[in-house]
């Protein structure tokens, strides 16, 4: 289970924080934030930081959750990932109290969670639908349609299958070569029914 408790620093004034530590962060410009809001006002409802002055809003997340959601190196020309890494990276994070500009403020909905993390998968599937709002379906990389990674046209397969178990029926899906020869084996592994 992820761990959603933490709460910013007491204190009256913007305070840098290192990445990777007590949590990793996903940034994007205001433009991709606003529509991702409107999906996440009445559903997520975890803050999130406004740098009006910059363009960026940020997300924090639970430390290490970024591997929850495969698709952030999908978003990677839209989307920042802050995370421990080579370097440290670091993060300017308002008091609780600032929630209005004109500097770095919390933003917070009006049906708030009390939250100040966000949920790594939701919020990713949420980032994604707002990047094809705002760019356009041409935005993103294509993606596998079986472990959903980026795929390269160029070397994809085509398959028939089902993506889910409660697929109606079987479906043409580009897929990488090996995800394509591991579902192959998995079905025939498959006992026979007697």
């Amino acid at each position: 289970m992820i761990d959603l408790d933490w709460s910013p620093p007491v204190g009256g004034d913007v305070v840098l924080l290192p990445a990777g530590c007590q949590w990793d962060a996903v940034r994007t410009s205001t433009a991709i934030a606003r529509a991702a809001f409107q999906i996440l006002d009445g559903t997520e409802n975890c803050a999130s930081i406004i740098d009006p002055r910059a363009g960026w809003a940020y997300w924090l997340l639970p430390p290490g959750a970024l591997a929850e959601f495969a698709h952030w190196e999908r978003l990677e020309q839209h989307v920042s990932l802050i995370a421990a890494g080579s370097g440290t990276h670091y993060v300017g994070v308002p008091p609780s109290h600032r929630r209005a500009g004109p500097g770095l403020h919390w933003r917070i909905t009006g049906e708030w969670s009390g939250r100040y993390l966000a949920q790594p998968y939701y919020l990713g599937a949420v980032l994604t639908s707002a990047v094809f709002f705002v760019h356009g379906p041409g935005a993103l990389p294509a993606q596998c349609g079986l472990c959903e990674r980026e795929l390269d046209p160029a070397y994809a397969v085509t398959v028939h299958g089902r993506r889910a178990a409660g697929d109606a029926a079987p479906q043409p899906l580009s897929v990488h070569p090996a995800c394509a020869r591991a579902a192959r084996l998995r079905a025939n592994s498959q006992e026979p029914r007697p």
